[in-house]
Order: structure tokens, then sequence, then C-alpha cells
């Protein structure tokens, strides 16, 4: 039942998603940060070789200093760092590779260096004893009326490469933070692998949508 329901939301937010190629000067954009980390547009690069699978990336782009990692095929990877001409950030973006393409999954703003949790798309995560908690984070504005969020997550053992639970967290709210937290049996190691869907409602009746991949190993 949770695969059907799971198509259905992915099939909701495709439909409802915005086309981006008109928000690319908006800061929290895909197109922004694929923009201003765009590495055929970085001067002055300096490209270090950390390992035989990765690369750190630095380089300016108009005033902004742009630091990230590349895979060995120059793919994005992990999180990136934008910092103006005094050295304050202005940004971090993380980038994974889902369905063969880079995606920017999570996203920070900064203002004055200080994390500005209403224009930021990001999750934390906390482990205690045999419980887990994740907050995740939406932009959030005065035009949004309501905002509808889902999380399928599974988790596993590590050790007997076995699902052992699967299940999911939903809310209906105004707010830009969304709590999940569930018991996890008392194992060494285990993996949370899900995703995290908001889709929002403007007071113009306009749709946007957005999602998160989570997949961390977690020792309890």
């Amino acid at each position: 039942m949770k695969k059907y329901i799971y198509i259905i939301f992915l099939l909701t937010l495709s439909c409802c998603k915005k086309d981006q190629s008109e928000e690319k000067t908006t800061i929290n954009s895909q197109d922004f940060f694929l923009e201003i980390t765009d590495i055929d547009k970085l001067k002055k690069t300096e490209k270090t070789k950390l390992n035989d699978s990765t690369y750190r990336i630095r380089g300016l782009v108009n005033s902004l200093l742009v630091t990230g990692y590349l895979t060995q095929n120059d793919e994005k990877i992990d999180w990136w760092e934008v910092a103006d001409a005094n050295g304050k950030k202005v940004a971090m973006v993380e980038y994974r590779i889902v369905n063969k393409k880079v995606f920017a999954n999570q996203y920070k703003v900064f203002n004055d260096s200080k994390l500005d949790v209403y224009k930021s798309k990001y999750y934390t995560l906390k482990s205690d004893k045999d419980k887990v908690s994740y907050s995740f984070y939406v932009p959030k504005s005065e035009d949004i009326v309501e905002t509808k969020a889902n999380f399928l997550y599974s988790v596993y053992d590590i050790e007997k490469n076995k699902e052992i639970i699967s299940s999911e967290c939903e809310w209906v709210n105004s707010d830009n933070k969304f709590q999940c937290e569930f018991s996890v049996p008392n194992k060494n190691n285990i993996l949370v692998s899900g995703v995290f869907f908001e889709l929002s409602q403007t007071k113009n009746g306009e749709m946007g949508a957005s999602e998160i991949y989570v997949r961390d190993t977690i020792k309890i």
C-alpha cells in the first residue's frame, strides 16, 4: 500500500512543480545553485585530488568564493560552500547523485553568517539509545498558507543486510519544520534510507514542491 502512496505522491509533485527556469535568480532554487557552482564558470580554480574517487575544487564566480567536491567524472557531491569577498558564508548546498543526475538535496542560506531557517531546505538528525529523531526544514514565507509533508523511510540492519522497519510520517501545517521520531532496535549499526516530500500552497492558490533524500548510517 505504501508503494502506491509513494507513486501517487511523486506524480502529484511532478504535476505541481513550477518551471524552475523562471526561478534562476531565486537564491533557494535548484537552478540558482547549479549555476553558481557551475565548474565551467569558475575562475582561478584550484583542483586537489583527495583520493582515487574524490576531488576538492575551489574557484571564483564574480566576487564569490566557491568550494566543493567532485567525483572523478566531475559530478558534484557532498557539501559545497559559497562565501563572499569577506569570507562570510552566503550559502551551503549538498549535492547527491539521484537517478544518475546531480541534485541539490539540501541548502542553507545565511544572513551575515547566521543560518536563515526560513530560506533554507535541510534536515538534522539526533539519535539516543533506541530512538532516532529527524527534523526537516523547508523555506517559509507569509504567502504560504498550508504545507503537506510526508517522510517515507526504511531502517536496515547493516550486518545482516536486512530491512527491519518500513514506515512513514505525515504532517499538515503552516510551519516550516517537520519532526519525525521513531524507535529502532538496539543494533550496533543501522542504516536509515528514505525520502521527505513537501507540497505547499500559497494564498493565490499556486503550488510548490520539493524533496530531500536521506541515507544515514547510525551507531546506537
